[in-house]
């Protein structure tokens, strides 16, 4: 007896992996490519700082961070401190208290964030802390330095 179907041969499946490695390879080179670029946005410059600017500085951050330090790192503990908000040069505290005033203002839910330098005494601390209260500012953060038990 003859048998009208045809004998077909089971064919096994095959997964082709070259367009899932093209795909990747892609990836990769475009994820490389942005961080390339994204590290070139971040090259340190030294900028200008004119005196007599004339631009607005509209970024305003709900966060001021406060330094406390030392004029003179290498002098004694008991040398005069510099305060400073943020990286900027030292100021007295009158003008720190001015611009804390009209940033609050500017931005009613404003944190503060004070840095001070382990070798400060309290008293200049509390000095700043003083103007941060007086401003109406609720919301304060002193960092300090946790090292551990057996010194650094």
């Amino acid at each position: 007896m003859a048998s009208n179907t045809k004998y077909h041969p089971r064919q096994s499946l095959t997964f082709n992996m070259a367009p899932m490695i093209d795909v990747v390879f892609l990836l990769i080179i475009f994820f490389v490519l942005v961080s390339t670029f994204a590290s070139a946005e971040r090259i340190p410059l030294e900028l200008p700082d004119p005196d007599h600017s004339q631009a607005l500085n509209t970024k305003l951050t709900d966060r001021v961070i406060i330094n406390v330090r030392l004029i003179d790192p290498d002098a004694p503990e008991t040398s005069p401190v510099a305060y400073s908000i943020g990286p900027t040069r030292p100021e007295p505290l009158a003008e720190i208290a001015e611009r804390l005033m009209l940033h609050k203002r500017a931005v009613p839910r404003l944190k503060v964030v004070v840095r001070a330098d382990r070798r400060v005494r309290y008293g200049d601390v509390r000095e700043v802390m003083q103007i941060v209260a007086e401003n109406g500012i609720e919301m304060m953060n002193i960092v300090a330095h946790v090292g551990d038990a057996g010194g650094e």
